[in-house]
């Protein structure tokens, strides 16, 4: 035992020497001085925007593949439910449920930044360093639908960039609490539902997309940010179809934030959903990012399914989008 003490006395002592050399290495900026500079400077994994453009398509196709060939393992795909794997008995033979046939698997090619509060009412960006460096000259439009009683993504959007947002819903008349007085000139509010189809003699009235755009004179949405209860499935439909993709025209949105709502009383199946969400892919829309939004679940709603999810996509067919400016 007492031949041991000094080989633990050695080995602590060049541990401390290593953690001295280690500390004094650093320089100013925290940078290790020692470590070759070609490496400090030279950020290897990054590639252009049009080479990073063709390996997110790679990869969004490869899923796509997927999912027509997770499709075909059913004989009637017409029926395939939502969530098939319903019990511990149909685990086995559908381990899945519909949001796994529609991954966010293209990525972003800039940051990813969470605007608003955590929890239910903040969105996920792509690329917002880009909006706050538009100037004042360039025209930045969002659209907000569904506000309810939480502004917080509508007042940090507007603290942070020059753009400015219409905001609608049915159900409230005006911004929650969270917009700061400084900020609503920027900010319009109306009450105003979101349909497929518009009825401005109802009160409170409804509009289309493309309706309240010529309403506001405006031909392009950099933003659309939407949580409208299940009137995003016929709204988007409606707009799609205003700006036909068969006769050259791009779908004006630059980037869409969109809550799906797959409520167990609408008549929307597993493959119903799956037809509509290539209508938006067939537009250039490619999901960055998802995150599954579990309230209907810890509160036990509809079996406590999971038929909630947040998406954020982006255009990649647009030739106007501030992420994709001179590619297209």
């Amino acid at each position: 035992m007492l031949a041991t003490r000094p080989l633990r006395v050695l080995l602590l002592l060049a541990s401390a020497v290593f953690i001295i050399t280690l500390i004094s290495g650093y320089g100013s900026d925290g940078s290790i001085s020692w470590f070759p500079k070609s490496v400090l400077s030279h950020d290897v994994a990054r590639v252009s925007l049009r080479e990073h453009m063709r390996l997110a398509e790679k990869s969004w196709s490869k899923t796509v593949e997927q999912r027509h060939e997770l499709l075909k393992e059913w004989r009637y795909p017409e029926i395939m439910p939502l969530f098939p794997a319903s019990s511990p008995n149909k685990y086995p033979a559908s381990p899945y449920s519909i949001w796994d046939f529609v991954p966010a698997s293209w990525s972003c090619p800039y940051e990813m930044e969470r605007i608003g509060r955590m929890g239910d009412g903040g969105k996920w960006v792509c690329g917002m360093s880009l909006y706050e460096q538009l100037p004042a000259t360039r025209p930045c439009v969002i659209y907000s639908f569904g506000v309810q009683t939480e502004s917080s993504y509508e007042d940090e959007t507007i603290e942070r960039t020059n753009c400015e947002i219409w905001a609608y819903d049915y159900s409230v008349s005006n911004f929650g609490k969270q917009l700061s007085y400084e900020h609503r000139a920027r900010a319009h509010f109306t009450q105003a539902g979101i349909a497929g189809v518009t009825n401005a003699t109802s009160w409170p009235p409804f509009y289309t997309i493309q309706d309240l755009m010529k309403m506001n004179g405006h031909d392009y949405i950099d933003i659309l940010k939407m949580d409208i209860e299940y009137a995003e499935f016929a709204s988007l439909t409606s707009l799609d179809q205003a700006f036909p993709g068969d006769s050259g025209v791009e779908l004006p949105i630059g980037q869409l934030m969109v809550e799906l709502h797959l409520f167990g009383h609408e008549e929307m199946t597993g493959y119903n959903f799956l037809q509509w969400w290539e209508s938006l892919e067939a537009r250039g829309l490619r999901p960055v990012w998802t995150e599954p939004n579990l309230l209907y679940t810890t509160m036990r709603i509809e079996k406590g399914d999971p038929r909630l999810a947040e998406y954020t996509l982006v255009n990649t067919k647009d030739r106007r989008s501030v992420l994709f400016e001179g590619l297209n």
